[in-house]
């Protein structure tokens, strides 16, 4: 085969390998954009049922209706609010999808692959 039909043909090749790559990484992105609403939408509605539930004692504790046993499931309510926060940003920061589809040929594996 002569240089110039080698050439033509390794510059095909890059080609084809950078679209490909270009496709995976349009893929990444709508599939990370996907999991993040499904994310946000989940941890928002956990974050909700709770708060409905202490934002309801806490008008009855203002009105001074509230027993000692509402009084510490109010408590209990409000740490319950707080380590479920700190769960879900925890398990948000650990992207476990991130290996969900192959990175590219040319990126690097230690950093993150979206922004927080």
């Amino acid at each position: 085969m002569s240089r110039s039909k080698q050439m033509w043909r390794e510059l095909g090749h890059a080609a084809r390998d950078a679209a490909k790559e270009g496709a995976l990484e349009s893929a990444r992105a709508a599939y990370f954009s996907v999991y993040d609403r499904g994310f946000d939408k989940a941890a928002q509605t956990c974050l909700g049922v709770l708060s409905d539930a202490t934002e309801e004692l806490l008008a009855r504790m203002k009105s001074g209706n509230l027993s000692k046993q509402e009084q510490a499931l109010y408590a209990r309510l409000t740490e319950l609010t707080a380590e479920m926060d700190e769960r879900l940003r925890n398990a948000y920061q650990e992207d476990p999808t991130r290996d969900a589809l192959p990175q590219p040929s040319g990126a690097h594996t230690d950093q993150p692959t979206r922004l927080l």
